[in-house]
Parts: C-alpha cells; structure tokens; sequence
C-alpha cells in the first residue's frame, strides 16, 4: 500500500526525511497495545522551506515531533536529520526545540533559564550574554529579561520557550504549537519571527491545529488525520491575494475611525461601533501594513482569519467524513 509523500525535489535537498514511521503507545495495567498513534507516515521537508503538521486534537502531530528528536522511540521507520539517523545525539546539534506545554525551574529568572540552556549548548559566556539578550528581544521579553519564571503568564513562558529554542541559531526549528497561548498581536509576532528566521535560511517544522496560523506562513502543510498521513498541501504556489478579516477593538480615545482609516485603499472598514471594528482586508503585504496601523493606534486587534481559503474547507470535510465512517447508522 502506498501512501502519501512530501517529496523534497528543492535544488537545495531534503533536511528532514520520515520512512514509514508508526508508533503504538501501550494502555492500561497490562500494557496491551492500543491504536496506533501514528501509523506509516512517510515525508520530506525541504531545506529553507517552513512545514506545518496540522491536524486535530490526538492526529499525531507531537508524537511525530518527538520521534524526530528522539524522544519516543519508532516501532518502525527511520528517520534522518541532515543525513544522520535521528537516533544518533550528533543528529540534533543544530536543532532548536519548543515542546508543546514548556516548563522551566519556576525561581529562575528568563535571562537565567537562557543563560542555564547556553551553558548546555557549550556556549562562552560572552555568547551566552550575547544570545540571550538577541533571542529576548526576537520574542518581545527584553524588557522581563530579570521576571521570575514563577510570575509569567502562559503566553509569556511560551515566548521564554520560543527564546531558548532559538539560542543556538539552528539549522532546523521544530515547534510544537508554537501560537498556543498568545494574544493576536504575539500570534503576528511569532508569524514575523518564523517568517525571518526562514529568511536568514533556516528550515521551520511546526504543528497546529488552527488553519488561518498555518497558511498565513507555511510554505507545505501535511494533514494528519488519526496518525496518518491523509494529504500534502503546496501553499508556496497560492496567489498571494489572500482576503482576511480583522476585528480589533477601537482605542478608548477614539469612538470613530479617522477619514483615514475610512478612506485607505488598501482595507475596507465594514463595521464601526463603539467598542468594535471590522475591517477587510486583501493580500499579506496589506495585512501587515493594517496591523502595524492598529498597533500604532493602540487599538487591541482581538482577531485575525483568512477567509475564503481551500485548505479549512478541506481540512473540516476530512474530519467530517472519518467521523461519519466512525458513527454506525441507525
């Protein structure tokens, strides 16, 4: 039986292959096993490229991260970071890491934690005081450089975790919901930062399973469905006339939007009230100028979707069709 492969045919190469791989995690007192978590995924992941795993709750998505790290062990199927087994320390050298659900010791302080994660990547201390001050300022965190880890929010330990995973400048960046627990303008700011980061040419490997994340940076996307690989989506070659919707929430001072607002072309305002805009907007460019417009009249954007795209659609329809397979008709 074939199955579906990511075929990474980039003149620069694959630096991520997956052959075949399943997992099976044993239940109960006995430890019988159970459905697989992950059943014969095979795929490729181009160098410089960003891929998203995106698939529901329980798709496999972090269980095919972890054996990419080697942190759960394959029944089967091998696995390969830049030519080297996955099982092998050194295959990992140049691979940055952001878990799920981040925890770090609670009486650090962030510019500590970063320091404690440069003295295991063999930093000197000059480059540890160098890089951590950089990778906080990449997530926002400069100015909670000294705040105990212990009275962060969620969202601000996921930026601390988005720091770390960046110290070493890696070749490959696997990040395992990376948005989870961000406000809209932190969720733009993780987008920038993976967006640059790509640019200064590395390769990004992140799940979700929220779509508007992933096809507002993701250049592939492979659709997980009950641990099996079910599509690869090309996204790189979509127009880039894409409309999305923002609702932001007006800033206190101002009930009414300028002229300004009301007459730039490149967005149009479809609701104003006292406590709420609505504006559409067409193409990513725009959506960036729009956004930097709000933030600069700190106006809270409350959210952010693409509309009109393929992909939910697809997406949704997959998961409506297994469940349908799954409940017996009367």
């Amino acid at each position: 039986m074939s199955h579906p492969r990511a075929v990474g045919n980039g003149p620069a190469g694959s630096i991520l292959t997956v052959d075949g791989l399943r997992k099976t995690y044993r239940q109960g007192f006995l430890g019988r096993r159970g459905a697989p978590a992950v059943a014969d995924v095979s795929l490729e992941v181009r160098r410089g490229e960003i891929f998203a795993l995106l698939g529901h709750n329980g798709a496999g998505k972090t269980t095919t991260l972890k054996a990419i790290l080697g942190l759960v062990r394959p029944d089967r199927g091998r696995i390969t970071i830049d030519g080297v087994d996955a099982a092998r320390p050194e295959s990992r050298e140049s691979v940055g890491y952001l878990p799920e659900a981040p925890y770090f010791h609670e009486n650090l302080a962030a510019r500590e934690l970063l320091d404690f994660y440069g003295k295991l990547l063999g930093l000197s201390r000059e480059q540890r005081r160098e890089r951590t001050a950089e990778c906080l300022a990449q997530v926002g965190m400069a100015h909670e450089a000294r705040r105990k880890l212990r009275d962060c929010s969620k969202g601000m330990r996921q930026r601390i975790g988005l720091a770390q995973a960046l110290l070493n400048r890696p070749r490959l960046l696997i990040l395992d919901e990376p948005q989870s627990g961000l406000d809209p303008l932190g969720r733009r700011q993780v987008r920038d930062l993976l967006l640059a980061e790509k640019r200064r040419g590395a390769t990004i490997v992140f799940s979700s399973h929220i779509v508007p994340d992933v096809e507002a940076i993701a250049d592939r996307v492979a659709m997980l469905r009950h641990g099996r690989l079910a599509e690869i989506k090309d996204l790189s070659s979509r127009p880039p006339s894409r409309c999305f919707r923002i609702v932001a929430a007006p800033p206190r001072t101002a009930e009414q939007p300028s002229s300004r607002w009301l007459e730039d072309p490149r967005w149009t305002v479809t609701e104003t009230t006292s406590d709420r805009w609505i504006l559409d907007v067409v193409g990513a460019g725009n959506l960036g100028a729009l956004l930097a417009e709000l933030d600069q009249a700190s106006a809270a954007v409350h959210d952010v979707r693409a509309r009109g795209g393929d992909l939910e659609t697809e997406f949704l329809a997959g998961l409506e069709r297994d469940h349908a397979q799954e409940v017996p008709s009367c």
